[in-house]
């Protein structure tokens, strides 16, 4: 009889143009403990925190045949039931998964964020401590001053933007969900609501915004449907971001994190899916110090369409950076773009750089890419855009650059800089197919120097020669495979 009423009813909703909710395409549960699931353009996510080993069981609406769990690297297997209707995990620690469902990375996609718990968070009434308990807010703008700590709950989904300038000892933290799903998208129609947040429409949009802080602090939340660069640290030192999680949603533009004219940054254990560069330096502050000591390490990258999973510019003015190291990553997907990148389209010089322990999964497009080049972003580009649409290298290696006409060469090479010492160790291609790289610079003056490559490997087979690593090289002193 339920069966029927059933029925009749979902006849009655069709007939009125009304379909009934749809069933969830997957649950979750760890240790038998319903996870919460958030739906994306790609699949869903869902967080929790995890103290111990535990038993993840994902139930799936449709027949599940295979599942691609990643990054490889941390070596959990899935197992399928023997109806082929739900999956068995077992998680060892704290950890960022990917799971992809019949070889359908573009929908099929869950993505599970295991955390470690949350250490003496604070009470809602501590003072100096902004607090989101569990469930939805919409506070605009959220501002820090000195000392400040802005602080989501387990549970809580906030929907806003955070400021901080010229500060010190501010603390964005906890295992809430921070949403910019409510700001206008980029190039479409409206503006936000909050009048604080509409003052700023225009010029951040930014989901994070930290200016000329010192020992900032930005842990363990989870950052959805950026509009712009997501998490923008302009300026300042003692940058520590860790145990974060991003995923954007949005056309290109939303970069994960830009470290843009800092020094001395700490950058660890998080987890980045954006359209656009995953994590980027740059340096474009007029009259800026030297960008220098940063260190990205143990992360989990996917690269859509847009940008590349590491990068280190286009827009490289002025001072020199130095001293960037990037350790334990695993990039799981590039979509386009390189895999690890350094683009300079200005003057700098870019230089002591490492890439150690990388391991690519899923590189459809190039793997490293070094090159001096003249790009759209700079200040010597045609000022006018339909000059810039006309020389756009549409076909080229590279995108975002821009073609130079003979006669403009000489002029051209006045405004280009250098890359000079960067180590590649152990970049390994664990899975997909090989894709071709880069190495270039602009002319002989302007170029790509002492790049070392070593302990390269597809797929478990050593990589020995640039024909065999299928590198592009030119103006390049130095460089060598080993």
């Amino acid at each position: 009889m339920a069966a029927l009423l059933f029925w009749i009813l979902g006849f009655w909703m069709l007939q009125q143009g009304v379909a009934p909710a749809p069933e969830p395409l997957f649950r979750v549960n760890v240790n038998g403990t319903p996870v919460r699931l958030y739906p994306f353009h790609g699949g869903y996510f869902g967080q929790f925190e995890l103290a111990k080993p535990a038993e993840v069981v994902v139930q799936a609406g449709f027949d599940v045949r295979w599942v691609d769990v990643r990054p490889i690297s941390f070596s959990v297997v899935p197992e399928i039931s023997p109806d082929h209707s739900s999956v068995r995990l077992r998680v060892p620690r704290p950890m960022p998964l990917t799971l992809e469902f019949n070889g359908d990375w573009r929908r099929n996609v869950i993505h599970l964020f295991a955390q470690p718990p949350d250490k003496n968070p604070p009470k809602p009434d501590t003072p100096n401590v902004k607090y989101f308990g569990p469930g939805e807010h919409e506070p605009g703008l959220i501002e820090l001053k000195d000392g400040e700590t802005l602080y989501l709950a387990p549970g809580a989904f906030v929907k806003g933007i955070v400021r901080s300038v010229g500060t010190k000892n501010v603390t964005i933290r906890g295992r809430g969900i921070l949403d910019a799903s409510s700001l206008a998208r980029r190039g479409g129609p409206g503006a936000p609501a909050d009048p604080a947040v509409a003052k700023l429409y225009g010029k951040q949009r930014n989901m994070i915004y930290l200016e000329n802080t010192e020992n900032a602090t930005v842990e363990g939340i989870t950052l959805l449907n950026s509009q712009s660069w997501t998490l923008h640290v302009r300026g300042g030192r003692g940058t520590h971001i860790d145990g974060i999680h991003m995923i954007t949603d949005t056309p290109c533009s939303t970069d994960g994190i830009d470290l843009v004219s800092v020094s001395d940054a700490l950058v660890e254990n998080i987890f980045v899916r954006a359209n656009d560069d995953c994590v980027v330096v740059k340096n474009t502050v007029p009259g800026s110090n030297e960008v220098r000591n940063i260190r990205v390490r143990r992360a989990v990258f996917w690269n859509m369409p847009c940008g590349n999973g590491i990068e280190v510019g286009f827009e490289l003015r002025a001072a020199k950076i130095h001293e960037l190291h990037f350790e334990d990553i695993d990039i799981i997907r590039v979509e386009r773009g390189a895999a690890i990148s350094i683009h300079n389209g200005d003057t700098a010089v870019v230089e002591h750089v490492t890439f150690h322990n990388i391991r690519v999964e899923g590189a459809m497009h190039k793997l490293i890419d070094f090159a001096v080049v003249y790009g759209q972003y700079g200040p010597d580009r045609p000022e006018r855009p339909e000059d810039r649409r006309r020389l756009m290298d549409v076909g080229g290696a590279w995108d975002g650059v821009l073609r130079v006409p003979p006669e403009e060469r000489a002029e051209r090479a006045k405004h280009r800089g250098h890359i000079r010492n960067v180590k590649v160790t152990n970049l390994h291609v664990v899975d997909g197919g090989l894709p071709f790289s880069l190495i270039s610079g602009f002319d002989e003056a302007h170029a790509v120097e002492n790049v070392v490559i070593e302990g390269m490997r597809y797929l478990g087979r050593p990589i020995r020669d640039a024909k065999e690593g299928k590198f592009s090289v030119s103006h390049a002193p130095g460089f060598r495979i080993r």
